[in-house]
């Protein structure tokens, strides 16, 4: 029971594609572990050396096939087959029924975990989109306030703009790439207008993650140059932040874009009008995805 909920947790997805490619790596991850622990508890037996041999050896195996991740299903069957040793009809443990009955529960809760998304894809997938993009938005939201807060700050901030914006450019990519997975899922049925709904989605959040790097050359320049700022120089950029602020795609959307721009080319230094320019290209990003999400209502 334990494997079969294991099974379940691990796969439950916002797409299905994603959650087949997972269901597959968790069989295998578990094949993985079980192979490696069998084949020592057939010579060694059940002992406090094979439980740390085998995890040893199963997550050094792991890193051998995939550098960058273990999965946890590979080191739990480890354990498991030191754990719950199943017996044959003649009472003897049975290496080859552990790894039986261990592969069949853990697909079993693959194939749980995959009856669900498909349900839940059915229904709830049209607003997982809108949820996606906003997700993003509240993100970038943090995002903007940061900058306006650290380009008119003299001192120092408590968080460094470098950490704050490996952060936002993680979480954005996490919405394009549940995006793409969802417009590549062959089990969805499509139509051709909500195949253009998350094309334009998709552009949004593109939109969104050059924003942020607009955000971040700003927050570079301030910080290498050592370019200063008063509040009333950035009272445009202000006055973005609270537009921004109100754009909701669960809800309404604003319908007037955003217009002020800094004049360029009145500034004393290049890292000012440097910074202005990173601006007022926000500005028309924004301008940009209004235009977008207004048609894809």
């Amino acid at each position: 029971m334990i494997s079969v909920l294991l099974g379940v947790m691990y796969n439950l997805e916002a797409t299905n594609i994603s959650a087949v490619k997972g269901g597959i790596n968790q069989l295998l991850a578990s094949f993985l572990g079980a192979l490696t622990t069998g084949v020592l508890v057939y010579f060694l037996g059940v002992n406090v050396f094979t439980v740390m041999l085998g995890m040893g050896l199963t997550l050094f195996i792991a890193l051998k096939i995939d550098y960058t991740a273990v999965s946890p299903v590979a080191i739990f069957t480890s354990i498991y087959m030191t754990q719950f040793l199943q017996s044959d009809s003649m009472g003897n443990p049975s290496i080859l029924l552990t790894i039986r009955l261990r592969i069949f529960a853990l697909g079993l809760g693959v194939l749980v975990a995959m009856v669900f998304n498909l349900i839940f894809s059915l229904i709830y997938y049209r607003k997982i989109t809108r949820k996606r993009l906003e997700y993003a938005k509240l993100k970038l939201d943090d995002v903007m306030g940061y900058t306006y807060r650290y380009l008119t700050s003299e001192e120092s901030v408590t968080t460094p703009y470098n950490t704050i914006f490996s952060m936002a450019f993680a979480d954005i990519e996490t919405v394009s790439s549940n995006l793409e997975a969802l417009s590549k899922d062959p089990l969805l049925p499509f139509k051709i207008l909500e195949k253009e709904h998350l094309d334009s989605a998709k552009d949004i959040v593109k939109r969104m993650k050059l924003m942020t790097h607009l955000a971040y050359d700003s927050c570079y320049i301030k910080d290498t140059y050592k370019v200063s700022f008063i509040e009333k120089q950035l009272k445009s950029y202000h006055d973005f932040i609270n537009k921004f602020i109100q754009l909701d795609f669960m809800n309404t959307v604003p319908e007037d874009n955003f217009m002020p721009h800094y004049p360029l080319n009145t500034v004393a230094d290049e890292e000012t009008e440097r910074i202005y320019e990173n601006l007022n290209l926000m500005f028309s990003e924004y301008n940009t995805i209004l235009e977008i999400y207004q048609k894809m209502k």
